[in-house]
């Protein structure tokens, strides 16, 4: 399932034929019933993934039909509790999209806003919450008398040094001028 996270924010993010999440989920449940299968040893036909994961999930699907699906996977040795314990809900692809991947999407982009902006954003954020961090450790530290501290404050400075061009410039300038003197 190399590339999955790939795959699932550029289905999400593609503003033609986008997948929803809840699509995107039963995409993900569906790569986790094949890998299963594969680690059995097992090469499934072709739409016979689709076919036991709709008869294991579809609120239709009749409890017998459903134990059979599971019995005929058992039988080529997959372990179904295992499997179906890996299924992921429309929430976990949602959290896993916005907050691991920094997607969003088409309709809520900002059209303004290029790749370029999102990633100072992020990095922004990113020194933002190591300040904050940083300064409530101290705090706490200095509140329990572990550090003698007086009045502080914190400073992050991230800084990229190319060794190509022995450059060395703020993530800022560096985004603002559009790289290194590489090209010049």
């Amino acid at each position: 399932m190399a590339n999955i996270g790939d795959e699932l924010e550029r289905r999400w993010t593609r503003t033609e034929n986008r997948s929803s999440l809840r699509d995107l989920a039963d995409y993900f449940n569906r790569q986790v019933l094949r890998t299963a299968f594969e680690s059995a040893g097992e090469d499934p036909l072709d739409g016979e993934v689709e076919n036991l994961y709709r008869l294991l999930t579809d609120d239709e699907t009749t409890s017998g039909v459903r134990q059979q699906a599971r019995n005929r996977l058992e039988d080529r040795g997959v372990d179904v509790d295992s499997l179906e314990s890996n299924f992921v809900s429309y929430q976990s692809i949602r959290t896993y999209l916005k907050q691991y991947r920094d997607a969003t999407p088409p309709e809520k982009q900002d059209r303004s806003r290029t790749q370029l902006e999102r990633k100072r954003a992020t990095i922004q954020r990113l020194t933002n919450r190591l300040v904050q961090v940083t300064e409530q450790s101290l705090t706490e530290l200095a509140n329990a008398s572990r550090i003698t501290l007086g009045e502080f404050s914190v400073v992050v400075a991230v800084r990229v040094h190319c060794s190509d061009c022995d450059t060395q410039q703020s993530v800022t300038d560096l985004l603002t001028n559009g790289g290194c003197a590489c090209e010049e």
